[in-house]
């Protein structure tokens, strides 16, 4: 497959790439999340207003009401050059709109709040691509008629496909405006861009109110359809879904394969055009189909091509390695990684498919699972699943616990203590989650057209909101478990084992943030201790222990819907925002300073390279925890793509679940913070996304400094 990682990045590409970095959501307010968007907000409220009293019957009426609204009344926003279309519209507001907008946000503290995380799945793209909106249309109106209204059990199902219809219908209206407009700039163009213009109304007028045909097509159902919904989404293994439609087109010579990489990279800048920063939509490469065969082709190699070609954070792309994955491929994805884009992270297929069987999945959907945008895993296309609900920060609790400890306090009372306190918090926690979800049940959080994608809302005639999904699991986070088991490392070692100082020492210690005498302290315990992330089996064995109380705590707790809580252990940013809460602890973190990233040892502790730190990561079994886990590995520039292949090959076979790297030197980094201009395509893995290091608060700057950077 050499002549696709060979093809070019076209000038195309190259214009778009720089109008959507300046015009985007992300440019224009790096906290502007696409469905806060002041236009998308005005006309959602407005719509909600000015629903129909007849028609807004119930509460979630009237929300689709407001969505039907939303998407009618939206501007098309075409951008010349474009092949894939579609994104909010952020010209500024009129003196008049500007009133008008604040005149409903001081009423609209009225609407009821909606609780809960939202988004964060996988549709089935296969259903809308076969059926198209009209197709999905008739299939809700089917339901409808067949329901007997004359039992009251019924009415539940009677407002869901209504809602779901009402939502539909203001997607072709958005759809067809689309359509006009691409006609619209065709009339007034002349010579190759109104034949752009031609070809990209011919498209527009197709889907996705009908099925697609193409791979253009199919492309541009799957971007109109998740750009809509105005939140966070993973598109799923596009190389398996997508692929019959590529491959369509090129037996047929319908398009070369250069024209394919130009749409693929088309449709992966999309991402950015609608989306903030501190979010991303996702994707999935490789890995296996619903029965178990190995999914790998030429769309394969065009999306890893995409991704040096755009060189952007979004969307966040996995790539997914098994048994069967042929060196040629996963050699290319290393290159990828190689050139600094902090992309794909790798993705142990079988171990994770592996976990979600034990958990309750069925074979054909724990094959085709997917990142849910971030680094939870969920299945395609049948997902109820409330990721990061909620983040428990793991280090300020057992802070809580040792507080409680004294001189006669054992090390196995210490640990009972924080375990103990840790089930109360959990429980305080999941009780707040399933009260949230009790209200989504009657309020809603997503919009009802997502769920006509997820099986089996048709089927029972309610939307993933109610429980109708397949899976319903609750996915809490862990933050700072490694500072935990560092601490109480650092605890046993230096109290207990070789009776340096006393549990009361200790926590003066603390108390005076490691400052004065207790400097010295601080010095020894980073210097000198054998830590997590050294292969020590001490240190090992404590994250081993602490990670499976985790575990241990939530297997015994259900969600309103009676699906598991299943915890995940990463973070994006929040390591550094819940670090500058939590006081100094004994691992030698001082107070304010960030949580050790991701399912990462503490920062800087993992100083023996890089094959003894994943061997400790690997030691506490991460494929476990499907709430999510990102392993960040830091690489010098110039190590070589054979040493990264074996240092991801190595961890595969230890169950490792997940990886990803950041290959840049500590010396590019700190002049990036010196220096920004001269950096501005520098990408960096965070946490469970990537982002432009001159773009990130200067506390996160900090803290990938000081992570370990492997000469390796």
């Amino acid at each position: 497959m050499k002549n696709i990682a060979n093809i070019k990045v076209t000038d195309r590409i190259l214009n778009l790439r720089e109008y959507y970095l300046n015009n985007s959501p992300m440019s224009v307010n790096r906290d502007l999340t696409p469905w806060h968007c002041h236009r998308t907000r005005l006309l959602y409220l407005e719509g909600y207003a000015k629903a129909d009293w007849y028609k807004a019957t119930t509460l979630r009426m009237r929300f689709s009401l407001a969505e039907r609204y939303l998407l009618s009344n939206m501007k098309p926003v075409i951008i010349k050059g474009e092949l894939i279309t579609g994104q909010p519209d952020l010209h500024p507001f009129t003196e008049e709109e500007k009133a008008k907008f604040w005149e409903y946000e001081r009423k609209s503290h009225m609407m009821p709040v909606k609780r809960g995380r939202d988004s964060h799945l996988a549709m089935d793209y296969e259903l809308l691509l076969k059926e198209g909106i009209d197709g999905i249309l008739n299939i809700l109106n089917k339901k409808i008629e067949e329901l007997d209204l004359e039992n009251g059990l019924n009415t539940e199902k009677y407002e869901y496909y209504t809602c779901c219809i009402e939502e539909l219908e203001g997607l072709k209206t958005l759809a067809q405006n689309y359509a006009d407009e691409a006609l619209r700039l065709a009339q007034s163009s002349k010579g190759n861009e109104k034949e752009e213009y031609l070809a990209l109304y011919e498209t527009l007028k197709q889907v996705p109110i009908h099925p697609a045909r193409s791979f253009r097509e199919a492309l541009q159902a799957v971007h109109t359809y998740t750009w809509s919904l105005f939140d966070i989404y993973s598109y799923g293994k596009v190389d398996y879904f997508l692929y019959p439609y590529y491959k369509h087109d090129i037996d047929n010579g319908i398009i070369t394969k250069e024209e394919a990489q130009e749409l693929v990279d088309s449709f992966i800048l999309q991402s950015i055009s609608n989306m903030s920063a501190w979010a991303a939509e996702g994707l999935m490469l490789g890995g296996r189909d619903k029965d178990g065969k190995p999914v790998e082709n030429e769309l394969t190699w065009h999306f890893l091509n995409a991704i040096t070609h755009t060189r952007l954070p979004d969307p966040n792309i996995g790539f997914c390695v098994t048994d069967q994955t042929s060196e040629e491929i996963f050699n290319f994805a290393i290159k990828v990684i190689k050139s600094g884009n902090a992309q794909p992270s790798i993705w142990n297929s079988d171990a994770v498919t592996r976990s979600m069987i034990k958990n309750g999945y069925e074979a054909e959907h724990a094959n085709m699972f997917t990142l849910s945008t971030c680094v939870e895993v969920t299945p395609i296309g049948c997902s109820g699943v409330s990721i990061t609900s909620p983040y428990i920060n793991l280090l300020k609790i057992f802070l809580q616990s040792f507080e409680k400890c004294d001189n006669n306090t054992s090390f196995e009372e210490i640990f009972e203590t924080f375990k103990a306190d840790f089930k109360i918090y959990a429980k305080k926690e999941m009780l707040n989650e399933n009260l949230w979800q009790l209200e989504r049940r009657r309020n809603g959080r997503d919009p009802m057209r997502a769920s006509v994608l997820i099986h089996d809302c048709i089927e029972k005639g309610n939307s993933h909101d109610s429980g109708a999904a397949k899976y319903n699991f609750i996915e809490p986070n862990i933050l700072g478990m490694q500072n935990t088991s560092e601490s109480l490392n650092c605890i046993y070692r230096l109290v207990f084992k070789d009776k340096k100082l006393t549990l009361e020492d200790f926590k003066e210690a603390l108390k005076e943030n490691y400052e004065g005498k207790y400097e010295e302290l601080r010095i020894f315990i980073i210097n000198k201790i054998a830590h997590f992330g050294t292969s020590d089996g001490i240190s090992d064995k404590i994250q081993k222990g602490v990670s499976d109380m985790v575990l241990e705590t939530f297997s015994g707790m259900t969600t309103v819907r009676g699906a598991k809580v299943i915890p995940g252990a990463f973070s994006y940013r929040d390591h550094e925002m819940h670090g500058r809460n939590t006081s100094a602890s004994p691992d030698g973190r001082k107070e304010g300073m960030p949580l050790n990233d991701g399912s990462c040892p503490v920062q800087g502790y993992d100083d023996k390279g890089p094959t003894l730190s994943l061997m400790s990561t690997a030691s506490w079994e991460p494929s476990r925890f499907l709430g999510g886990t990102s392993v960040n590995v830091q690489l010098n520039e110039d190590t070589s793509e054979e040493k990264i292949a074996a240092l991801i090959k190595g961890y595969l076979k230890t169950e490792g679940a997940q990886l990803q790297f950041n290959i840049v030197n500590v010396e590019t980094l700190k002049d990036a913070q010196k220096n920004p201009e001269k950096h501005r395509d520098l990408l960096v893995r965070i946490g469970g996304y990537s982002d432009f290091f001159v773009k990130i608060p200067k506390g996160l700057q900090d803290e990938i400094i000081s992570r370990t950077h492997n000469k390796f």
